[in-house]
Formats: structure tokens, sequence, C-alpha cells
């Protein structure tokens, strides 16, 4: 194993301030915002706007294999299966060099070690945020590639299983609700 910078193994740049783009005559896109990436890898609830497409760059838009990380506190990360979707500002856009397995990154950019580099480093606001230079010199721990994919893999089975639980415990709450709510239906 090595130890790396995020910079050395990944581009790493900041989302589109889209509020300057804004354009009623411009074209439909999707646009990540940070309610857009939520904990534990999940990615939805994407603003839909219009926007003059001449001010977008390609780097602007999403890539299967782009690592999104909000820039504010939590810090969420989540790597990105869907393409063409815009990414609007205080989002860290990062895109692994070859022989870097992307899924693994994004998990290891959730750790405690990184969370606590991103403490040290992010501003004393009230609500911490870290630049994009701070971001970039974000120290990991790289395996070689082969146990990137079985790391990402696993930790991706884990996200889906946690997702499957809250459905469990979403529709368990929906049903006490319900039978609460027939007990005030025989008044």
């Amino acid at each position: 194993m090595n130890k790396a910078k995020l910079k050395d193994i990944a581009e790493v740049s900041t989302g589109l301030s889209f509020r300057r783009y804004l354009d009623d005559a411009g074209e439909q896109f999707d646009v990540i915002v940070q309610r857009s990436i939520k904990k534990d890898g999940i990615l939805d609830d994407f603003d839909s706007l219009r926007l003059n497409p001449q001010n977008l760059k390609p780097h602007h838009f999403t890539k299967k294999g782009d690592v999104l990380m909000k820039m504010p506190y939590p810090y969420d990360v989540v790597c990105v299966s869907q393409e063409g979707l815009v990414i609007s500002d205080r989002i860290a856009i990062i895109r692994p060099h070859e022989g870097i397995d992307p899924s693994f990154i994004a998990h290891l950019l959730t750790n405690a070690h990184i969370k606590k580099q991103l403490y040290q480093l992010s501003s004393t606001e009230r609500i911490p945020h870290a630049s994009l230079k701070q971001i970039k010199e974000l120290e990991l721990v790289i395996p070689d590639l082969e146990t990137q994919k079985r790391y990402g893999h696993l930790l991706n089975t884990i996200n889906e299983k946690i997702a499957e639980d809250l459905k469990v415990v979403e529709y368990d709450r929906n049903l006490k609700e319900g039978i609460l709510n027939q007990l005030w239906g025989e008044f």
C-alpha cells in the first residue's frame, strides 16, 4: 500500500456556479446540487433548470466513474454512474486516473481518517467548509488496483444492504402510522 495525495491520483476541480447561467430560453438540464448527494453514496433529487449551454464546459458534466464530494460539511461523497448531469458549485469533481478505482476512492473519502483531515483543514466557520486546495491535499492510503476493486465491490454491496434495510424501516414506520390512523377512523 502506498500513501498518496488526492491531487496525485485524480484530477480535482469544482462544479459550475449555475446561477449566472440561468436562461429561460436555454436548454433544460438536470443539475446536481448539495441535497442531491446523500449519505451512503446515494445520488438523486436533482434540480431541473434552464441554462445557456454555450457557457457550460465539458468538465461540468458528469462522466461515469466521477466521484463527487460536497465541499461543506458533512462532506458526503458519491460515485457517479449517470452521465450528462450538470455539477453545481461547492461540489468537488474528482476524476481518478487510470489504475485507480472510482468506487474505492468514493468509499475511502467517507472514512473517519479523511473526515478528521477535512475537519483539521477546513475553515472555522459555523458550518465547516473545505476548499478545493485542501481537498487536493488529502492524504490517502492506496492499495493495488485489484484490492481497490475488491474493497469497492464489498463496500457497494454493504451500501445496497443499508439502502434495503432503510426501506424496510420506512415501510414499518408507515405501517405503524397507518395502524394508528385507522384507530382515529373508528371515532
